[in-house]
């Protein structure tokens, strides 16, 4: 890989690094971007419809609510919180019973320890930027020929120009494609996401901050997505074209309602934006259960102790394999709070 190559997978990294796991630095001006929230427009337009999505939606265990209380006797009460890894004016301030939860905490817990010591940052870079490299390069070449031009033209948008875009892995260009442009132009201004509010607040307030996983654990994750779902999630991302900017505004508006475990039921069952929006979320859905095991894991000496205030992904909260259901199989009372 070539020196201006391998800058430019280090920048890639940083930048996905700051937007899916929360190591960008400081705040800045408001970025206008926005699609069509699909869910709004299907209760307005269809109630039929949206009446059918309600009640797939509520199929899903624990689909409802961001903040929930665990309790246990002989311990202090800990929270559970949901974030997600956008930013977006309209997702700040954190909610006032998200700062209360998390002013009663001695710890706080968040997905990369990178973000709880911020020397391990430029390490963890690095990590990413080698992972990135595909040896023997032409990984463009995965995609069929008739896609390919509007691939080069996406990951173009997201500043990789076509060579560099060869010698990365598919599974790095599909992470570059989910990442919407607005959002790395947030990045670049220094906008913040929920999870980096989480940590500014609870720094303020001196409270310890650990995190559960480190980026070479999280890249390998991301490593083990079959290369068919990588190649069709950067397909489906490019020929989606403006669609994509109302996949992010669907889910954004789904967690300002706090029913972000709905996110299935309006891909799978509504149908919302076709086939190639569904691709999205098996993009996503493939990339929780290993993860859930290990923050369940990793968290659980924390909530024995009590105190804890654990701020994750909003995905990782819902269904018969999501947070909160582990957690009541360890025999906690879990109580959604808001």
């Amino acid at each position: 890989m070539s020196r201006a190559a391998s800058r430019l997978a280090k920048r890639l990294c940083a930048i996905l690094a700051a937007s899916l796991f929360g190591l960008a630095a400081a705040a800045s001006a408001p970025l206008v971007c926005q699609g069509t929230d699909l869910v709004g427009k299907m209760r307005d337009e269809d109630p039929a419809a949206f009446a059918r999505f309600e009640a797939a939606g509520r199929k899903t265990r624990d689909a409802e609510g961001l903040l929930w209380r665990i309790e246990r006797d002989g311990a202090a009460p800990s929270h559970l919180f949901g974030t997600i890894h956008l930013s977006d004016e309209r997702l700040k301030p954190l909610a006032a019973p998200v700062t209360a939860a998390l002013a009663s905490a001695n710890l706080v817990l968040i997905e990369p320890r990178e973000i709880a010591d911020p020397q391990a940052a430029a390490m963890a870079r690095e990590i990413a930027g080698r992972r990135a490299v595909r040896p023997g390069g032409n990984a463009l070449f995965q995609v069929r020929a008739g896609d390919r031009l509007a691939v080069i033209n996406l990951l173009a948008a997201r500043g990789v120009p076509e060579g560099a875009a060869q010698k990365l892995e598919p599974w790095f260009l599909a992470m570059l494609a989910t990442a919407p442009s607005c959002g790395i132009a947030r990045i670049d201004e220094g906008m913040l996401n929920v999870d980096q509010l989480v940590v500014e607040a609870a720094r303020a307030k001196g409270i310890r901050v650990e995190g559960l996983e480190d980026v070479d654990e999280q890249m390998a994750t991301l490593a083990s997505v079959p290369e068919e779902l990588a190649v069709r999630v950067l397909v489906d991302a490019a020929r989606l074209g403006p669609g994509f900017a109302d996949w992010v505004e669907t889910m954004v508006n789904l967690y300002r309602d706090r029913r972000m475990g709905f996110l299935a039921a309006a891909v799978r069952d509504a149908d919302l934006g076709g086939p190639r929006m569904r691709t999205q979320y098996d993009y996503l859905e493939a990339l929780l259960g290993e993860r859930n095991a290990r923050m369940h894991a990793r968290s659980r000496s924390a909530f024995a102790a009590g105190g804890a205030f654990m701020a994750v992904g909003a995905l990782h909260l819902a269904g018969d394999d999501g947070l909160v259901e582990r957690l009541r199989r360890d025999g906690y009372r879990v109580t959604r709070v808001w």
